[in-house]
């Protein structure tokens, strides 16, 4: 569209004998070109440019591929492409019966749904996409800007007029004018503002089809030698802007990995809350068939109703533990549906299996490892230490505002013969002129406040870089104590869930033999099922522990499909 503006701009300026023609078809070229750009041509247009600087940005970003930054609107969801489960599961009682034909979806598969249908993950895209979008914009400041202009206007003119004496009569004088122009604008990297302007003005008279026409030319050149001169302080809100979208880019490779870590918890939170409905329905279970046995034996007198009575007031509550986790089960896998972009009223259900593959597995490498490693690949300590970069550059230019005010103006200017039936230049008629503007620096409060407060923005600038690099260190020390502590944990459930097995096997013998007491079956049988739980939940909290390590050491790269893959290692899912 630019290159074609000025096509028609120059087009206006040729020889006499074609002035008037080249006119006539620029202006049909201008219109027709206004006429053509529908809403839908912009909405390309502005795509094809935006996406064209991120796909040049990205290749200077790791964890960011050309691919990841597409906002076309993704297809609906298909769940119909997912392995169907065949029958349910008794320990999920009535919400067995609505899982069955539901879609399964295993964590790789439920990643990349996240990842093309999570509504955070969208607006993400967006983001930086309007960031590149706002870029255009400043970089279209400094090209040339055309426009282009025009107006018509048809007059009737009925008058009295005096003949001769005592004699009068009606003149009507018709006309009609019409006003053209064109002309562009450009910001030089220098500071100059470059300007031209070609105008028309044309009047015709219809009775006696009489003419005038008149046209000028204007070129003006504008610039600054002092305050707002120079490259620097020119370019700088374009540096800024190019910068700010290589930050968002940045900001947007650490979503991916957060939100990818998050997704992992938020699947594995959803099979530890199914486990645990599972657990607490076997030990309601357990009291049914205890109950069962205890009744037996107090038909023998071998048991007190005392004790009947707390087997059943433990029952009770084991299956209030059960009924609360299968609504606690549903309540998480309905949220997790949400997250990832899957209608609530879908049926689904994950892969069990998961949580079967998990394992305790250590960081091969040290805590300072960690830490040395995460302060060279962390994309958020780049841009702190490049934020410091920015400050100082506000301040020269801040400092270039309290310069004194100089501007050189040249105006060149070019007009057609007066009564010219045509639209044609006279290079004859010409007129120039040059002045030197001056604005001592006896008002410059606000700027001298702003090139004060540049320093300030400075500080808080190496502050905030050395901040960044402590929160760093924290998280990975953070980290680091997670993973031991959930290592440390597995081990003890582990212990726990061996102690609660070989405690509720001797308490159900004891009990066989009339030997045992209610209350210590109860305990046996609850701290079975509190281990079972803490075993499961540690296990999670150490892998999950282990991903926000990779995450936060920077190493953690995401795939397109939202798998990911860690830098170090092999290891990849």
């Amino acid at each position: 569209m630019r290159e074609w503006m000025g096509q028609v701009f120059f087009g206006l300026f040729q020889k006499p004998e074609k002035t008037q023609i080249g006119y006539g078809l620029a202006l049909v070229l201008a219109i027709s070109g206004a006429v053509s750009c529908t809403p839908e041509v912009y909405h390309t247009r502005a795509d094809r440019e935006s996406f064209s600087i991120l796909y040049d940005k990205t290749p200077e970003v790791d964890n960011v591929e050309q691919e990841s930054v597409d906002i076309t609107p993704p297809e609906p969801i298909d769940l119909g492409k997912f392995r169907k489960k065949s029958t349910g599961v008794e320990f999920l009682g009535k919400l067995a019966r609505s899982e069955r034909g539901a879609s399964v979806l295993a964590l790789d598969e439920a990643l990349s749904t996240s990842v093309n249908h999570g509504r955070d993950y969208l607006s993400e895209k967006e983001r930086v996409y309007l960031s590149a979008l706002n870029l255009t914009l400043a970089r279209y400041q400094l090209a040339p800007i055309f426009s282009a202009n025009g107006s018509g206007l048809r007059r009737s003119d009925a008058r009295s007029a005096q003949l001769e004496q005592g004699m009068t009569d009606l003149v009507a004088t018709n006309t009609f004018a019409r006003n053209q122009g064109a002309g562009f604008s450009m910001l030089h990297r220098t500071g100059a503002r470059i300007s031209a302007d070609f105008t028309q003005d044309f009047l015709r008279f219809m009775t006696g089809n009489r003419s005038v026409n008149s046209s000028a030319l204007a070129i003006a050149v504008a610039q600054p030698l002092l305050q707002g001169g120079g490259t620097k302080v020119t370019l700088e809100a374009l540096t800024q802007a190019e910068r700010d979208l290589l930050y968002d880019l940045r900001d947007f490779a650490n979503f991916r990995r957060t939100f990818v870590v998050d997704v992992v918890s938020d699947y594995y939170g959803v099979l530890r809350s199914r486990d645990q409905v599972n657990n607490s329905w076997l030990a309601y279970q357990g009291f049914l068939k205890n109950i069962e046995r205890e009744e037996a034996l107090a038909e023998e007198d071998r048991r007190t109703q005392t004790e009947i009575g707390q087997l059943r007031q433990a029952t009770l509550s084991a299956e209030s533990r059960w009924v609360n986790s299968v609504r606690d089960y549903e309540t998480r896998l309905d949220n997790f549906k949400v997250s990832i972009g899957v209608p609530v009223d879908k049926s689904v259900v994950l892969e069990e299996s998961e949580l079967s593959r998990l394992a305790i597995d250590d960081p091969d490498l040290t805590r300072e490892q960690a830490v040395t490693i995460a302060l060279v690949t962390r994309p958020d300590l780049v841009t702190a230490a490049n934020q410091v970069e920015d400050a100082e550059r506000r301040v020269k230019v801040a400092k270039n505002g309290l310069l004194p005010g100089l501007d050189v103006d040249v105006r060149y200017d070019v007009i057609s013969n007066p009564g010219d039936t045509t639209p044609d230049l006279n290079g004859s008629r010409r007129s120039w002129s040059s002045s030197l503007d001056l604005d001592l620096p006896l008002d410059r409060k606000s700027e001298r406040n702003d090139y004060r407060a540049s320093f300030i923005f400075l500080e808080r600038a190496k502050r905030s870089d050395d901040l960044a690099r402590e929160r760093v260190r924290l998280q990975i020390y953070d980290d680091w104590r997670a993973i031991e502590q959930a290592r440390t944990n597995f081990k003890i459930a582990e212990q726990g869930v061996s102690l609660s097995l070989r405690r509720l096997e001797e308490q159900r013998l004891l009990a066989e033999l009339g030997k045992g007491e209610a209350r210590d079956l109860v305990d046996a049988q609850n701290d079975l099922v509190n281990a079972q739980n803490q075993r499961t939940s540690t296990l999670v909290d150490h892998t999950l522990a282990r991903l926000r390590l990779w995450r936060d050491m920077g190493i953690l790269y995401i795939n397109s499909n939202g798998s990911w893959v860690k830098k170090l290692e092999n290891e990849d899912r």
